[in-house]
C-alpha cells in the first residue's frame, strides 16, 4: 500500500528504458524510495528541480541499495554507484560534483551493468 501515487514516464539511458515515478514536489523529493521493499531492474524514480543545484540525497529508511545518476539538462554529470541502505540514525549525504535538475535512482549495479558513463544523454520518452 503506496501513501500517494506519482505520475509516471518513460526515459531512456544508457541503452535501456526505465520506467520511473516522477518526484516532482517537495513532498514526494523527501520520500523517495525510502520504506519500499524493492525495486525491479527497469523501474526507478526521477527527481525533476526547477533550480539547477548540489541536490543532496541520503539512505534513510531505505531497504535496497541503489545507483544515484546525477543529471543536468540531460546529461549525465555524476554517479553514486551501488550506495548502501543507511543503518545508522545519522546516514551519510551524498552530493554531486556539479549542480544538477534531475536525479535518477535506479537499482544498485544499473549504471556498471549498461556501461553507463558521465556525459551520457538521458532522454524522456513520455511526459
Amino acid at each position: 500500500f503506496r501513501e500517494y501515487f506519482l505520475p509516471t514516464a518513460l526515459v531512456k539511458i544508457a541503452g535501456q528504458e526505465i520506467k520511473v515515478e516522477l518526484a516532482k514536489t517537495p513532498k514526494a523529493q523527501a520520500k523517495g524510495l525510502s520504506g519500499r521493499k524493492k525495486l525491479a531492474a527497469n523501474q526507478g524514480m526521477l527527481f525533476l528541480f526547477s533550480i539547477s543545484q548540489k541536490h543532496s540525497f541520503w539512505m534513510k529508511d531505505m531497504n535496497f541499495p541503489i545507483d544515484i545518476i546525477w543529471i543536468n539538462n540531460g546529461e549525465v554529470v555524476d554517479i553514486a554507484p551501488s550506495l548502501p541502505p543507511a543503518m545508522e540514525a545519522n546516514p551519510p549525504v551524498y552530493y554531486p560534483r556539479l549542480p544538477v535538475d534531475a536525479v535518477l535512482e535506479v537499482i544498485a549495479g544499473f549504471s556498471e551493468k549498461n556501461g553507463l558513463k558521465i556525459g551520457d544523454k538521458m532522454e524522456m520518452l513520455t511526459k
